[in-house]
């Protein structure tokens, strides 16, 4: 399922446009993200869903992920180990795909731009490595997706993997995240 068919995409197709444009899409409205969420399990693809908004430290983030995405007991839980782990342990099913969406990422972001004002922006770097899991993966055939859900309708990250994080297709305008 890993290759679309060129005479069966359309741009009205969701996998089809996520794909094309990075892979990563941000989300705000929540009923946007359960409607394209659904949508992309129904065609096949294993969704794993994180709520970052409990996420309040570095440590918090990697155990999650570690524990969702079936990291091996030696995951180092730091961004170097996250890094490794993206190739070969984030484990992507030939038919259908994987979907990584991520709730409240925002105040992932602020929380720990509050516990590390100095250091490197945290969240973007992990969104950095997610899309070049994204592209690893699409060497090989698979599907990866991550969706980002954002309370913050102007939150913005930039140099993700050379791909950028866009707005999904319904909420690319501004006055449709009520701006």
């Amino acid at each position: 399922m890993a290759v679309f068919n060129a005479v069966d995409v359309t741009d009205q197709q969701l996998d089809w446009t996520i794909v094309r444009d990075g892979g990563l899409a941000l989300y705000w409205r929540p009923e946007v993200l359960a409607q394209d969420s659904r949508w992309l399990e129904l065609k096949g693809y294993r969704i794993v869903e994180f709520n970052a908004a409990g996420w309040n430290s570095e440590e918090q983030m990697h155990q999650s992920l570690a524990s969702r995405l079936s990291f091996p007991d030696y995951y180092g839980k730091n961004l170097h180990a996250l890094n490794e782990c993206r190739q070969d342990d984030v484990v992507v099913p030939d038919d259908g795909g994987l979907v990584l969406v991520l709730r409240h990422y925002d105040r992932f972001a602020k929380a720990v731009q509050i516990e590390a004002p100095d250091a490197r922006n945290l969240a973007q770097s992990v969104l950095h490595i997610l899309g070049r899991a994204i592209r690893h993966h699409m060497l090989f055939g698979r599907r990866l997706m991550i969706l980002v859900q954002s309370d913050d309708p102007r939150v913005c990250f930039e140099n993700l993997a050379c791909i950028a994080a866009n707005w999904n297709p319904r909420e690319w305008l501004a006055r449709n995240r009520g701006l």
